[in-house]
């Protein structure tokens, strides 16, 4: 059976398609996790942001417009619920998890990219939470610093400030690491 593209499936579900539904779901659940998880750092807090960002996603396909791609609009929901719920958690900073990594797959990856890409994803989920999520938001979601800062609800310089931090920690992590 042929892949459907997302704008047949979106169109499909704004029909009351529960296969199409089902399709875009087992497609952009793990993006909405590694998203609301790259966010928080959290299995459970990933879990409830990322059902929700699916639930705001799903309810509001009649407003999506279909010529847009359908993954990063998921994404940039699973991350605006991830904040919500590191800020209803209170949470400045989350100590990382050492049984849980979480990584930005690709596919095709050599075993020497796939070890840096490991190094890499580590050493951004033991950042503090602030910093965190700028970088995801930064170099995983390519949102702009102005789009960042009114996500998070900063002053643009802060983000830079944010990020700029978090790159140097991130520098020394993986020199020590000799990952680069």
């Amino acid at each position: 059976m042929r892949r459907r593209p997302d704008t047949e499936l979106i169109v499909l579900a704004r029909q009351g398609s529960a296969p199409a539904v089902e399709a875009l779901f087992d497609r952009y659940w793990p993006h909405a996790w590694r998203a609301a998880f790259a966010v928080t750092g959290d299995r459970p807090l990933a879990d409830d942001a990322a059902q929700e960002a699916i639930e705001k996603a799903f309810g509001a396909l009649h407003r999506f417009d279909e010529t847009r791609p359908f993954g990063p609009w998921l994404k940039r929901i699973a991350v605006n619920r991830a904040i919500d719920h590191l800020r209803r958690a209170r949470r400045l900073e989350l100590a990382p998890d050492p049984e849980v990594t979480f990584h930005a797959w690709s596919v095709g990856e050599t075993a020497d990219s796939e070890v840096r890409l490991w190094a890499v994803s580590d050493a951004v989920a033991a950042l503090g939470a602030s910093k965190r999520a700028v970088v995801v938001l930064h170099y995983w979601l390519d949102l702009p610093l102005d789009e960042i800062a009114g996500v998070l609800g900063l002053p643009v310089g802060t983000v830079a400030s944010r990020l700029a931090r978090a790159k140097a920690e991130l520098r020394t992590a993986l020199e020590d690491l000799r990952v680069g």
